[in-house]
């Protein structure tokens, strides 16, 4: 069985849920997660960077693994004679993976957010917080698109299906936010995200 799903429908009914959910927040706890969605941009955007920060992850989990193995021991040789088991490490083409961190940091965006701010939340800053929800929503579904693809093509697969059902996305736009001016819309937004933390306050912004 195919459920298809129209990947306009879906973009629309995530960005008025992130948009709400923005409206709601305020802008300053949304910036926050703004800053967090846009890191994960730049690792999509540079993947060689993701991938070095995976693998510096796999040296602790596999210096950890080993430390354990070998009895919490500090001798060096009783350490590296243990092996570690591969299915311990991460893997860095597992789209799994990416949405597993890309939800972590969500949460912990919000979470941060919701402890260093509880002020009452201003018109303008609900204006301005709807708006970034808008942006961590489209970019949102755009990671999470991107690590579908980019898994995909790491596995030569052409579509992601189970015994019972598959889900076809259709209608799914050609271009990337990724490459081209996309990622620098998205380096303009984190630009100016900064200068309303840094500044906001100096300047006596109604926001907050």
């Amino acid at each position: 069985m195919v459920l298809p799903i129209d990947y306009s429908e879906l973009l629309i009914l995530v960005l008025a849920i992130f948009a709400f959910v923005g409206v709601m927040r305020g802008w300053y706890k949304e910036a926050l997660t703004t800053l967090a969605v846009a890191a994960l941009a730049i690792l999509v955007w540079q993947p060689a960077i993701a991938e070095e920060v995976v693998a510096a992850v796999n040296k602790v989990i596999g210096l950890l693994t080993m430390f354990f193995r070998a009895g919490f021991s500090l001798d060096l040789g009783k350490i590296s004679a243990q092996t570690v088991d591969p299915d311990l490490l991460l893997d860095p083409n597992s789209y799994r993976l990416y949405i597993a961190v890309t939800a972590i940091l969500l949460v912990a965006s919000y979470l941060v957010g919701d402890l260093s701010f509880k002020n009452r939340v201003t018109p303008l800053g609900r204006l301005v917080g709807g708006f970034l929800g808008l942006f961590n929503g489209y970019v949102i579904v755009s990671l999470i698109r991107q690590y579908a693809i980019n898994y995909m093509r790491s596995k030569n697969q052409a579509f992601i299906a189970s015994n019972e059902m598959s889900m076809k996305l259709t209608n799914v736009p050609a271009q990337t936010l990724f490459g081209g001016y996309g990622i620098i819309f998205v380096l303009l937004v984190v630009i100016g995200v900064v200068a309303l933390l840094v500044a906001g306050d100096r300047i006596k912004l109604p926001l907050k």
